[in-house]
């Protein structure tokens, strides 16, 4: 099958990755998510494929195991790989063993299935378990999505349970419980990155998205850093593997094909507006840290240096404002909003524009624009209020401005530039895409009703354009 930037087999949505980094390769076990379950061709439970690079996937292998999340570990000779069931409404944790040595075969130890304990955890979250093994103290250390029992509902928390022997399991208090969240804290993470340990954890409730808290080595107290929540609504289920030099955030991209939950308007038929799947493609970040322990979310640059044929500008201004010089663009009126329009967008394409900020409210760009930039994704800065916005296009028309109820529809955190110059970097494919920001920052979006159209800038007051360059593909990977 051809590469894909966000991958997604056929006929299936890519749900949670469970990333590990295994004799020289990346082994990416994930949850997969038949649109069509009762297909012939459908295989449900895990699957597994594996990359040197992250960008040739070899072909994807069944391994049997049901159920959700969950993680494995090398034990005494022996992988142990732990999963979560559902059966009748109750949440249990399983255990399973490879007898052949192989990541593909694995025998099911039912007695060794086990659910929350009623005492420390409520008995409706069970979920997702994540296994470090703590050699100074010899034990493993399980953590969980769980709820603790608690007099109030905000109860999700990270639960810790302990064992010498991956079969025996102690109950402990929540490793983080910070009375916040009235749904567990999905798909725990936990690793070191140089001097500071991190807690990476999914949440459906409070503010739909990925969080993470930091702790310095030889302290106990998780802090909240400044960008407590990673990327956007649109990237879910992050999980993180390395190599020893480098490590990734593994999430997805969801889709919007199905409605799977019952919420897609009745009268607003574009698809932009519709409702989240459960799954869709997978999203890579190169993860890295800032000099506070903050992370930092940057586009890979295997993934960035397969777009290698630049794209020659073409420029048409549509409004007052600009001064040109050679690949520099001024927006320069103070109180107006400056807009010119560039070439046609591919299907896949790698942008980027250096965006140093004057007095703009608003700078950034224009996907799918159409002639009069009546219609398109904007992407932008808003260095006032420290973040980078996604803007669909139905934010442009009388019936979308009306029925969207809330004020923006996706959003990262963006630290302020010192020099207020802003790296803005875009990778798109089909209706995937995400966006960055002076690599340290993510925002992943969709768009589904717009193609084939133009590429816009635009700022609201002034700014200005350094270095824009489409790239696309010369050689397509497999």
């Amino acid at each position: 099958m051809e590469g894909r930037i966000f991958y997604h087999a056929p006929g299936a949505r890519t749900g949670d990755v469970i990333p590990k980094y295994i004799d020289g390769k990346y082994q990416l076990f994930y949850l997969k998510n038949w649109k069509n379950p009762k297909d012939p061709q459908a295989v449900p439970g895990w699957h597994r494929m594996e990359s040197e690079d992250l960008l040739h996937m070899s072909g994807e292998v069944p391994i049997h195991v049901k159920g959700g999340t969950g993680d494995l570990i090398f034990w005494q000779g022996q992988w142990h790989l732990f999963a979560c069931i559902f059966p009748e409404g109750r949440q249990l944790v399983t255990h399973y063993v490879s007898r052949d040595g192989s990541l593909d075969n694995w025998e099911y130890i039912q007695e060794d299935t086990f659910g929350p304990d009623g005492v420390i955890y409520h008995p409706s979250d069970w979920r997702d378990p994540r296994i470090v093994y703590r050699q100074e103290l010899g034990e493993f250390w399980m953590f969980l999505a769980a709820r603790a029992m608690d007099n109030h509902s905000q109860t999700g928390c990270v639960g810790l349970c302990v064992s010498k022997d991956l079969k025996k399991w102690e109950y402990r208090p929540p490793v983080y419980y910070p009375g916040r969240f009235n749904g567990a804290l999905e798909c725990p993470d936990v690793f070191r990155m140089g001097d500071w340990y991190y807690l990476i954890f999914s949440s459906y409730t409070t503010l739909f998205g990925n969080y993470y808290v930091k702790c310095r080595a030889g302290e106990k107290n998780w802090q909240i850093p400044k960008n407590h929540r990673l990327d956007g609504r649109a990237f879910y289920a992050a999980k993180s593997a390395g190599d020893g030099k480098k490590r990734y955030l593994f999430g997805w991209n969801p889709t919007k094909e199905e409605n799977i939950f019952g919420f897609w308007p009745d009268k607003l038929k574009a698809q932009d507006y519709r409702t989240w799947d459960w799954g869709g493609s997978m999203v890579i970040h190169r993860l890295s840290q800032q000099p506070d322990g903050d992370l930092r979310l940057s586009l890979p640059e295997e993934k960035k240096n397969l777009f290698d044929l630049p794209v020659k500008n073409e420029l048409r201004i549509l409004t007052r404002g600009w001064e040109m010089e050679e690949n520099k663009y001024k927006a320069t009126g103070s109180a107006d909003q400056q807009m010119l329009l560039m070439q046609n967008l591919p299907e896949s394409c790698y942008l980027v524009t250096e965006i140093i900020i004057g007095d703009a409210r608003q700078a950034g760009v224009i996907l799918q624009a159409d002639e009069s930039l009546g219609e398109g994704y904007y992407v932008y800065l808003e260095p006032e209020r420290g973040r980078l916005v996604f803007r669909s296009w139905l934010r442009m028309k009388e019936e979308g401005g009306k029925t969207f109820p809330y004020d923006v529809e996706l959003e990262a955190p963006v630290r302020a530039s010192a020099d207020h110059r802003y790296l803005l970097e875009i990778l798109t494919e089909g209706s995937a895409a995400t966006a960055y920001v002076n690599g340290e920052a993510a925002l992943s979006f969709r768009m589904y009703d717009l193609a084939g159209r133009g590429l816009g800038l635009f700022s609201f007051g002034r700014a200005e354009f350094d270095n824009t360059q489409m790239r696309i593909r010369s050689v397509r990977y497999v």
